[in-house]
Formats: C-alpha cells, structure tokens, sequence
C-alpha cells in the first residue's frame, strides 16, 4: 500500500513537498485527489490507523438510540447502550453478514437481523438465534453466544465527537489528541448541549478540508463575513494576525491579542463554561487530523466531520454546541439563529452561498474541478499563510511511512 501511494505521488513530488524553504515547495500533485486508488489507500490504510470521527455523541442522546452508519465503506452501527455507554460495532449479523440495523431508531432494547431473526443487545451480545437447530430456543445445538457477539470497534467519546480506530491498535486517545486537549483544557466542552445539526455533502476531495485551515481565504471566499483585509494582517508590516501552530496530528489558527476587533452585531449568549481562566487568547479554528475540525468561540462549540465518499465526494456533519441553557428555547433564540446565519446564512439553502460552510465547501468544489489539469501540480505555499497547509501534506505522507 505505501508503494501504491509513493507511486502516484512520485518521489520528486515527496521531495519537493519538503523543500526547505516554504514558497519553494510544491503541494501534492492532483491526482492524490480525483484517482480512486489514492482513496481506496487512505480507507485500507490511512484511516483505519489513526483516531477517526464517525458522529457525535449526541446523535443518540438516550439509552436505546441508534444509529447506522458508513465509514471508510464498512457498515458501522453506533448505539448508546442500557447504561448510557456511547459504543460503536461493525453493522454485520454473526450468521450469514447481513445489515443487523437499517435505519436509525430510539428506545431500542435489542436488534433483531432482518434475515434470520438473530437478536443482539445493545451491548451486541449475541442474545437469541431462534430455531437454528429446528426449535424455538435452539438448546438443543446451540451456537457460541461468547464467540457470536457483534463484533466491536474501538471508540471513545471527546467534547461530544465520537472517534474511532478501526484497526484497533492506534496509540490511546488522550496521546493522540493531547496537544487539542491541552490547547482546550480550560473550557468544559462536555457541559454544553446541542443546538443545531447539519449533514451535507459536497463535491470535492476530503483533504482539501484540511488544507483550507488557513486565514489567506478569507476576505476572498467569506465576502459578507470577512470584509477586510486589515483584520488579518497589519498592512504596514505585512505581519499576520493569526498565529498558525501544528502539533502531532493537530492544527491550530489563533488570533493574537493585538489584533483589531471588529464590531459584532450579534446579541449575546451565555459563554462556554471555563474550569479555569486562560491568561493568553484560545485558538478559534482547529483541526484534528484526518478529518475533524474543531472550530470555537466564546460563546459556541461548533465541531464537524469529514467522511470520503468517494474521491470527488465528502460527507460532512456539522453541530453547534451552546452553554447549558442556550441551546433551546426564546431567550437566546434570536442570538442562536445569528450564529447560524453566519455558518449556514438566513434561508438554510446551502446552494444560497450566504453562510461560511457552504462559501468553503463552493471554492473546494472548484479546487476539485482544478485538479483534473496537468497545470494543478504545480501548488505553491504561502510563507505568511499556509504552513499549516503543507504540515498536513507532510503529516499524509507519513501515516503511509514515507
């Protein structure tokens, strides 16, 4: 699989990518983007040995909610079980594979294959197998409940996103996501609630996510919400107001402190609980590589998931979290619907291109577009803007070992 990957990238590609110096480098060339082999590396490969998000927690908010899913092509059940445990199995009866829950459901107590009745628990032990040997309890061949169960997937709950590793021997979750977590170790993620949802999809290769967490875009790409230039660079020294920070398989944007602040017309909302005061500003936009982005302000938690469909398509599944109390109801209502218009714009069309989503998600799609010419190899990294954006290149290469 690395030669597959080292082949359609090239090793004078590899080399240039790790030029020294950063507007001297060179991107990934284009067709680690549109050829489907590149993609059926990451998904046999890349992903399933890294903590990858599939859904948030909640998703299924209550003992009995659950949910079917499909990640990296395999079918993936996610339930919250008798206990209150978030837990995810592969979607697959013990008898014959066939797909044990088809549709979302609440309040289960168990799941019944649609084939051949085999019923699982919520815990995906292996509970009943009804006239396997002719009669109705099957005692007398009965098969191997411990060796029958639904087969589990290694997952873990983080500021209400739910990571997975597929391959089952990645290093701990909290190693893997230490920098974020340290990064937003004073606020209490967990305490806020949900107040919007989104699911979408776009027409454009899942890295160009990654790639897009710079600030260089903005007065271009967010017309309406980033208006001027000034408030991301002083244009008399040409230094940027964003620090831009890249940490094991984390990316950070932090405004500095001596940036202008630009007025807001948004009301008010309560903001994210702390555990502690910070003295230094938190960073606003995050990324968790593969393919979640953590993006916060003082007031709203809004994490996303990038899920490949296929090389020109990506699944995404956004949520917007408030401080408990914010997140339902009048009081806060016209402050919420601020938020969202900002995200998603006032009619909620995603083709209306008022909100920033939809506004990144368009210019990816045209990158996509751009990446069938022989010209697209040839991308360059801005020194001032895009180091990040060659870190995650960098950080590609190496989930393949080169």
């Amino acid at each position: 699989m690395h030669q597959q990957i080292r082949a359609l990238i090239g090793d004078e590609a590899i080399a240039a990518l790790r030029r020294p110096v950063l507007d001297q480098a060179r991107g990934l060339p284009a067709r680690i983007y549109t050829d489907a082999d590149a993609l059926e590396a990451e998904q046999s490969h890349l992903f399933p040995r890294t903590w990858f998000s599939i859904a948030f927690d909640t998703d299924v908010p209550a003992p009995g909610d659950a949910i079917p899913l499909t990640v990296c092509g395999l079918p993936l059940l996610l339930v919250r079980d008798q206990h209150g445990e978030v837990r995810v199995f592969h979607n697959v009866c013990r008898h014959r594979a066939t797909l044990v829950l088809e549709t979302p459901c609440s309040g289960a107590k168990t799941f019944k294959c649609p084939y051949h009745g085999w019923v699982y628990g919520l815990d995906g032990a292996l509970k009943a197998t009804p006239f396997w040997d002719g009669t109705a309890e099957s005692k007398r061949m009965p098969v191997d409940r411990q060796q029958n169960s639904l087969v589990p997937v290694p997952a873990q709950v983080w500021n209400h996103i739910v990571f997975v590793n597929l391959q089952g021997n990645a290093e701990p979750l909290a190693d893997y996501l230490r920098p974020m977590d340290t990064e937003l170790a004073h606020l209490d993620i967990p305490a806020l609630e949900l107040g919007h949802r989104r699911d979408w999809q776009f027409k454009a290769n899942w890295k160009l996510v990654m790639e897009n967490w710079e600030v260089y875009h903005h007065v271009w790409v967010h017309e309406g919400v980033f208006d001027r230039m000034s408030d991301e660079v002083d244009l008399k020294t040409g230094e940027p107001y964003t620090e831009m920070i890249a940490e094991g398989n984390s990316m950070f944007l932090r405004y500095l402190p001596n940036r202008p602040q630009s007025a807001s017309a948004r009301a008010t909302l309560p903001r994210v609980p702390r555990r502690h005061e910070r003295a230094t500003p938190h960073s606003i936009a995050n990324a968790v590589l593969p393919n979640t982005t953590v993006t916060i302000s003082d007031t709203t938690y809004a994490p996303a998931i990038y899920v490949p469909i296929a090389p020109g398509l990506t699944q995404a599944r956004m949520a917007w979290y408030f401080a408990p109390g914010a997140a339902l109801g009048e009081t806060h209502a016209p402050a919420r619907e601020a938020v969202l218009n900002r995200w998603l714009g006032p009619s909620r069309r995603y083709e209306d291109m008022a909100g920033i989503r939809p506004q990144d998600h368009h210019c990816m799609e045209l990158q996509q577009q751009a990446r069938c010419s022989p010209v697209a190899n040839d991308v360059k990294f801005s020194t001032t803007w895009e180091s990040n954006v060659r870190y995650f290149q960098d950080w590609y290469l190496r989930q393949f070992d080169l």
